[in-house]
């Protein structure tokens, strides 16, 4: 059913939105549009009858239909508003229980968060023509409906009521053009040429998102029981993360050679207390004070949760997970100083008043992590070899690895906010095949342990006699039998990873194609289509991550196959 409602109706995508017309997104479209219509249906009639009503009997011959639409766009706010809050939370019951993706929930808010703040300008500019039509009235007239909040009696408000009860009434225009305000600069934000290039300026704009729902609670107490939903669950999720967050792991990083690193820390076995997930794909969010105070990364962990907690001793608290990255900037980049760390963490020095170096330091976060390694080998001044074989792997042939000389290694600090699992059940397929470029091989890496524990449990159930074997070697794990994995990388930062058991795990394949320099791309309709014809019957699934464009092609590549399914690990909305 799921594979059925994301099967795209037509191929063109919707004209600025940059989407493509799903069913499900249809039903979506069409549950919302049927919301909206219940909501006017029930509320315009009862919201005109009242104004009409109140400013015929006044003596207002005009101008309650505009109120009664300044109400109804303000319901429609209310229940847009619960919409947009509703999908943002990490640990997300709703995208757990639905197996929706982060682009899926970053996409719902997003058309969410648009048609607010269209239905906030509709709101705002229907009651700036009311005031229009209430100067036009004389003294007497502007009496019977108040301007500052026309929802009661002038003897309820300022200023025919004097007390803090009456003024506090009053304060509703001035509430909700704060909070108008508020919403301009998240708008703004979110255009992509600001949000791509200021990212945490548009992260950090969204953290006065939260005086922003105060105040429109404020504004209008309805709000309160449509946003209710979205605010106990992002109240629940942010308590969770800063539990998380709460304790410092102490791991180390260690260079694997040009440009690339690794980092190895303990997960605390309680993270997995009660979860069933599986899936070998999961990310975690890594804080690293002396990097920044503020900011929290996303990165996909190499190792397969799933079978390093079953393979650790019970009487052990925590097992090792790994994290893959590489440095976004120029090798050369130093890491911060110590009095420059301290001096950003004391005042929090905003980004556009930081120095030019500063500016470069902010966004390259990676950079000063690797720093740290980076400054440590200075100090060793030893001749390490940072030369890498870069001839291909495409069989299971194994290599012997050159000999050189020990990378550094540091200790360091870090605070884990995850896991968070992404939907992907390979062991129901035959055949697995990974297309990967540049960093976007630390999926790749955790599919293959992941496989490599499944040829493990297969071995170890062939030698088990008939009805000893556990569930955990059920005949569908043994389905799969094939894992090939193509990693797309430039040759001047390619190095032979090693993290892949290719000798002794038979049916696991890489393939390492080289770009840069005039080497062509790596083909992914015909790289699909070769081990396609290997196993034509068979299942496949699809693992796509990388650069957007290399996305792009690698779902177009999948969509030209028969009988594949793909997962794509896309953040862009």
């Amino acid at each position: 059913m799921q594979k059925i409602l994301a099967r795209p109706l037509a191929e063109r995508k919707i004209p600025v939105i940059g989407k493509q017309l799903t069913p499900s997104g249809a039903l979506m479209f069409l549950w919302v549009i049927a919301l909206y219509g219940v909501v006017v249906g029930v509320w315009w009639i009862r919201l005109r009858d009242y104004f009409v009503g109140r400013a015929t009997t006044g003596g207002i011959s005009h101008g309650g239909n505009r109120l009664a639409a300044v109400a109804l766009t303000g319901h429609l706010c209310d229940i847009t508003m619960g919409m947009t809050i509703l999908p943002i939370s990490r640990h997300s019951a709703l995208a757990s229980f639905f197996k929706l993706s982060v682009a899926t929930t970053l996409t719902n808010h997003m058309f969410a968060a648009y048609t607010l703040f269209i239905l906030v300008l509709c709101h705002g500019l229907l009651y700036v023509s009311w005031v229009a039509v209430y100067n036009s009235l004389s003294d007497q007239l502007r009496m019977v409906i108040p301007v500052l909040n026309p929802t009661y009696l002038y003897h309820e408000t300022w200023p025919g009521n004097t007390t803090s009860l009456g003024i506090w009434r009053a304060s509703l225009i001035f509430t909700g053009l704060v909070a108008v305000i508020i919403m301009s600069a998240i708008f703004i934000t979110t255009l992509p040429p600001i949000r791509k290039k200021h990212f945490n300026l548009f992260y950090f704009t969204h953290v006065f998102s939260i005086v922003m729902v105060v105040i429109i609670c404020l504004h209008a107490s309805t709000m309160f029981y449509c946003t209710a939903p979205g605010l106990a669950m992002w109240l629940l999720d942010w308590g969770m993360r800063l539990y998380e967050l709460r304790r410092p792991l102490h791991g180390e990083i260690s260079t694997l050679g040009n440009g690339w690193y690794c980092v190895t820390m303990p997960l605390p076995r309680a993270r997995l207390k009660g979860c069933a997930c599986r899936s070998p794909l999961a990310h975690f969010y890594i804080h690293h004070s002396g990097s920044s105070i503020r900011e929290l990364h996303p990165f996909t962990t190499i190792s397969h949760l799933a079978s390093r907690n079953s393979t650790t001793p019970i009487s052990e608290d925590d097992f090792p997970i790994q994290f893959l990255f590489r440095k976004r900037g120029e090798p050369s980049a130093a890491p911060m100083s110590g009095k420059e760390t301290r001096l950003n963490r004391c005042l929090a020095i905003p980004r556009l008043f930081r120095t030019k170096k500063q500016r470069i330091q902010s966004t390259q976060w990676t950079d000063r992590l690797a720093g740290l390694v980076d400054e440590r080998q200075r100090q060793l001044k030893g001749p390490y070899d940072n030369t890498v074989d870069l001839t291909p792997v495409r069989t299971s042939t194994p290599r012997s690895p050159s000999p050189r000389r020990p990378f550094p290694i540091i200790n360091v600090s870090l605070r884990l906010e995850g896991p968070y699992f992404s939907p992907a059940d390979p062991s129901r397929y035959n055949t697995v095949v990974c297309l990967v470029a540049g960093t976007g091989i630390s999926g790749a890496i955790a599919i293959a342990s992941s496989f490599v524990e499944a040829q493990r449990s297969r071995s170890e159930n062939d030698c088990c006699p008939p009805g000893t074997c556990g569930p955990s070697t059920a005949p569908s794990t043994f389905r799969w039998r094939n894992c090939v994995i193509v990693w797309s990388v430039k040759a001047a930062d390619a190095i032979p990873l090693p993290f892949f058991d290719v000798a002794r795990t038979p049916g696991l394949e890489v393939q390492t194609h080289l770009t840069g320099d005039g080497r062509k791309r790596v083909n992914t309709e015909e790289t699909l289509a070769e081990v396609r014809k290997r196993d034509p019957g068979g299942r496949m699934w699809v693992y796509i991550s990388g650069p957007n464009a290399f996305i792009e092609g690698g779902t177009k590549a999948c969509k030209a196959q028969a009988g594949v399914d793909w997962y794509a690990a896309s953040w862009d909305i």
